[in-house]
């Protein structure tokens, strides 16, 4: 036969056990294999949490795919699509442009990818633990977590960096709460102002016991026996949320903590989310012997695809022992086919499980046999050793492994500081992100939710809220460029997601961006500005009267999201109205249309069928019936209009009217008199 090639896309275990067997089974006068993985190396991940747990080095956890598969043609270019019509992938070529290369045979070993998106808050708050950089990230955390509990002298904050959450229970967050438990406990005699009785190490699970995988009796085992080592559990207990400040859990729970652990939540590979091909819950489908459904020369092994196995007739699960044996199956199957010989479909009878529990205890389901405590540690221990790919690093990790029985571990990490970033922030309802009196640090600009400015005095040490901001407005500005303490509270009037600007960065930013700086010289300028110095009982008459005395009814008639152009443009016309609210069931405010929403979607190239939704104001501020008449002024000012939309509650967008900045105005000049109106003018309220 001439020379085919092979691609094989996914350098897990998998991938890297097709590729080693078939460049051990074919010349290569015959078959060229390809190799495409993002990263150069293998990652053994039953070992993760060690490197977390500073029980091994971080590189002895890892293998070059080049030094491990030396026939094999390694790259480590990103595939970006695959065209199965024309047998080709298409990749991401050095200079950033995209290339394709064609196929004899391809077999897709993709697995999944971390998505922590699936609850508000995880991604920007919680570490995941799928990679060695995710391993490593989260051992120096934990490392500085110590530190600053060292040094902290209030009491509870220092609780609050001993405390670790690890979110899931299934292997990979038993052995990671294990691990760390054992860390931080174990290293507490080295420092003054904790001990070991201070660490809290918190487990959440969504089922009744932690370890599914495993026999009852050992779930039970290991539940006991991690509660005896000091971890808290909560069991039957989902998240809904995270934040700066720990999780919250759906039943209204909310626990604090400085270091929130994720090991749950994944989503299918994008490149095989945008693959033409059948799939069951994100998983390819794929006939007995691991060939796609329809397809004679691409197959699907490990996680990204699903396989029944002939043993038990039951899905593979999802684990590396598992797609260890598809990627041989996979590669005996392909030679068949090369050979013009009949596959077989692919077969395994499950070996067993191994759990780490920290501790020098372990839990192990091993050929009918349940072990538990020391015993299932060193075998634990010793069928991984072995199952390291290469003699190389068996003897590390074994060398590792060795200095603990004599040795404490290490607590030296390396900091990496980063001075110019970005990230992004979850906080719920309430939570405060900026304290009076904190030093300027950050940036804020809100992407999603509200917040609210609140202004304290030594009379009124709960404060009063000044200022509402809502989705594109930004707060923080004024202490960075005064380098100068905070002068306010700012803190969540509903759950909002924020984008965080370092002070470095920020300052480069306004400096070279000229609509930037403006921007903030002229919130500077109009939040500077007391409107009410000289005319306090003017503020004082609308402080102490609700909105919803003032508020006048709900602009008629509602629009649809999916109101066309066309159809908003005769509205305006029919009704006379400056603008109409959106909303899709008649109740809820989904967005605002002005004349210059309109307009603009006009100049801006849109049909007369485009829908009100894709030029609206989406999400505008909105303030609560109950809030004060005052505030609704300060709305009105910092946002320039003359209306805006009033809300039952704060937790609500259910419409219960507007109001208006010439009500507003009309009711200071009945009350107090001609003289106020002028005061109030210089609030320079404009549309």
């Amino acid at each position: 036969m001439g020379q085919k090639r092979i691609i094989i896309v996914g350098g897990g275990f998998g991938g890297v056990q097709c590729a080693k067997v078939l460049s051990r089974s074919l010349r290569p006068a015959n078959a060229e294999v390809v190799l495409f993985n993002d990263e150069n190396h293998l990652v053994f991940s039953p070992l993760l949490a060690e490197v977390v747990g500073s029980s091994v080095n971080a590189l002895d956890v890892i293998v070059p795919l080049r030094q491990l598969l030396p026939r094999v043609f390694c790259r480590t270019e990103a595939v970006q699509a695959i065209d199965l019509a024309r047998g080709e992938v298409e990749y991401e070529g050095n200079g950033g442009e995209l290339a394709r290369m064609p196929y004899d045979q391809l077999v897709l070993a993709c697995g999944n990818v971390t998505n922590l998106n699936v609850v508000p808050g995880m991604a920007d708050h919680a570490f995941p633990l799928k990679t060695v950089g995710d391993a490593t990230a989260l051992r120096s955390h934990i490392m500085e977590q110590m530190e600053k509990a060292e040094v902290c002298t209030d009491p509870e904050r220092r609780r609050w960096h001993l405390t670790f959450v690890v979110v899931g229970g299934g292997f990979s967050g038993a052995e990671a709460a294990g691990e760390i438990n054992d860390l931080v406990r174990s290293s507490a005699r080295y420092f003054r102002t904790f001990c070991r009785e201070d660490v809290a190490v918190i487990l959440i699970h969504s089922r009744e016991q932690i370890l599914p995988e495993i026999s009852p009796g050992l779930r039970e085992f290991a539940r006991k026996k991690m509660e005896h080592a000091g971890v808290k559990m909560f069991l039957n207990a989902r998240v809904g949320l995270a934040t700066p400040d720990g999780v919250g859990l759906q039943g209204g729970q909310f626990i604090r903590g400085g270091t929130v652990v994720c090991t749950v939540g994944s989503s299918t590979a994008p490149v095989m989310a945008r693959l033409a091909a059948p799939k069951e819950k994100g998983r390819l489908v794929t006939d007995p012997d691991m060939r796609l459904r329809g397809l004679t020369n691409v197959w699907a092994i490990g996680d990204c695809g699903l396989i029944v196995n002939a043993h038990n007739g039951e899905c593979s699960p999802t684990t590396g022992q598992f797609a260890e044996r598809q990627g041989t199956q996979c590669a005996r199957n392909l030679i068949r086919v090369l050979e013009g010989k009949s596959t077989k479909p692919f077969r395994f009878k499950l070996l067993g499980e191994l759990c780490s529990l920290g501790g020098h205890s372990a839990v192990a389901d091993l050929m009918g046999l349940h072990l538990s405590g020391l015993v299932a540690w060193f075998i634990w221990r010793g069928v991984y050793l072995f199952k390291l790919p290469t003699w190389a690093r068996r003897l590390q990790v074994g060398f590792d492994w060795a200095w603990l029985l004599l040795f404490p571990r290490d607590l030296a990490h390396v900091r990496s500081r980063q001075t110019d970033r970005f990230s992004h922030a979850h906080y719920q309802a309430g939570d405060v992100i900026i304290r009076k009196g904190d030093p300027p640090a950050n940036f804020f600009v809100i992407e999603k939710g509200e917040v609210e400015v609140v202004r304290s005095t030594p009379k009124d040490p709960e404060g009063e809220v000044v200022a509402v901001l809502g989705p594109g407005s930004f707060f923080g500005e004024k202490a960075l460029l005064s380098n100068e303490p905070r002068v306010a509270d700012v803190r969540a009037r509903t759950p909002v997601d924020v984008l965080v600007m370092g002070k470095n960065v920020f300052t480069q930013f306004s400096g070279a961006l000229a609509p930037l700086r403006d921007a903030l010289a002229q919130a500077l300028n109009r939040r500077a500005i007391d409107v009410w110095q000289g005319e306090p009982q003017a503020h004082e008459l609308l402080q102490r009267t609700p909105l919803k005395t003032l508020m006048e009814p709900v602009p008629q008639p509602l629009l649809k999201p999916s109101a066309t152009v066309e159809e908003v443009g005769h509205a305006f016309i029919e009704h006379g109205n400056e603008f109409f609210y959106v909303s899709s069931d008649g109740q809820t405010l989904d967005g605002v249309v002005t004349i210059t929403d309109l307009l603009r979607g006009r100049v801006t190239g849109a049909t007369a069928e485009m829908p009100a939704s894709e030029f609206m104001t989406k999400n505008p501020v909105a303030l609560a019936a109950d809030d004060t008449c005052a505030l609704a002024y300060a709305a009105l000012r910092e946002y320039r209009l003359k209306s805006l939309p009033v809300v039952e509650g704060k937790e609500s967008r259910k419409l219960a009217g507007c109001i208006r900045v010439r009500r507003l105005l009309a009711y200071v000049f009945k009350e107090l008199g001609p003289d106020a109106v002028a005061v109030t003018e210089q609030g320079d309220i404009q549309a």
